[in-house]
């Protein structure tokens, strides 16, 4: 309260004013002479006197106006002090990941990561591997999860998921309803897929050299696109199950399986960089991701070191 008093005489010796003084701080003229009153019984000496301009300050009031200004500009300084230590402590957390990771784990792992590090600035990073990597290599990312492993010395690399690429269809599509599915089937069927997506198109690719082509008839932007044109019944839909795996559930797509297609597996793996060591937040952040790889199931019993066909 005596602090307040001291400002407030403060404002009053710079306008010599008692009434502009009060106008300032919306607040009535008779209470800021009550509060001057009461400085000056807390110092017991008299600290201005009325003239026809305003005020004038005696010279208890002139020792007061530069002691006072002084303790106020320290404590201003301290105030910035304080709130730039502050601001220097709050700790951050950037994760990175391809697509299909983002899509899938991340938002859960950092959802759970939130609520025992409400504290830490968390930011996520999505894009295509190399640039993730790039990220990670430059010290601009501190955990991410991509699909593939990367081919440098410079990573810690962890092995984190295991996905596969899935032929679909909308439940009324007729090959949904054969009992059996072949080679045949698929290679006569519109298909979409991913636009421009590396790892489909190896895999397209792969199909193709044990003889089965496929009749590639619309390229969407991404898989809710895919997904969408799948339930307009356009054609059969090809995507990693993730993507689909709740629409599976909810039996709002069927899962299609061609008697003789070797399965496309893809994995994902949890980099960060050797260089730099690791902050709390970013050590936590990986010790949960570790614990996510143990909850993880997998639907359809995939081997992790499936290597029918595997994605380099």
């Amino acid at each position: 309260m005596l602090l307040n008093r001291i400002e407030l005489f403060v404002n009053v010796a710079k306008h010599q004013n008692l009434g502009k003084t009060a106008r300032e701080m919306h607040v009535s003229a008779s209470s800021v002479c009550q509060r001057l009153k009461s400085l000056e019984n807390d110092f017991g000496v008299k600290l201005y006197k009325k003239n026809k301009e305003g005020i004038e300050l005696t010279g208890a009031g002139q020792s007061l106006l530069t002691t006072g200004s002084e303790v106020l500009n320290q404590l201003d300084t301290l105030r910035k002090t304080l709130s730039s230590a502050s601001e220097i402590a709050v700790e951050s957390l950037i994760i990175g990941g391809t697509h299909v990771p983002s899509a899938k784990y991340l938002p859960s792992a950092i959802a759970a990561f939130q609520k025992t590090h409400p504290d830490v600035k968390v930011t996520f990073i999505t894009s295509d591997r190399a640039s993730i990597e790039k990220l990670v290599r430059g010290f601009e990312v501190d955990v991410a999860i991509i699909q593939h492993p990367l081919n440098s010395s410079d990573f810690s690399m962890e092995h984190f998921a295991v996905d596969h690429l899935t032929f679909f269809a909308y439940p009324t599509h007729p090959l949904a309803k054969k009992k059996r599915l072949d080679f045949e089937d698929l290679s006569q069927t519109p298909l979409i897929v991913r636009d421009r997506k590396r790892t489909s198109d190896r895999m397209l690719k792969q199909l193709k050299c044990r003889g089965l082509t496929l009749n590639i008839t619309l390229r969407c932007e991404s898989h809710d696109a895919v997904k969408a044109a799948v339930r307009r019944k356009m054609g059969v839909g090809m995507l990693f199950y993730s993507h689909i795996e709740e629409d599976v559930k909810r039996k709002n797509l069927k899962i299609l399986n061609f008697s003789g297609l070797p399965m496309l597996v893809a994995h994902s793996y949890i980099v960060y960089s050797k260089s730099r060591s690791l902050s709390c937040a970013a050590n936590e952040f990986l010790a949960l991701l570790r614990s996510m790889k143990t909850r993880l199931k997998n639907p359809l019993n995939i081997s992790e070191s499936n290597d029918d066909c595997p994605v380099p």
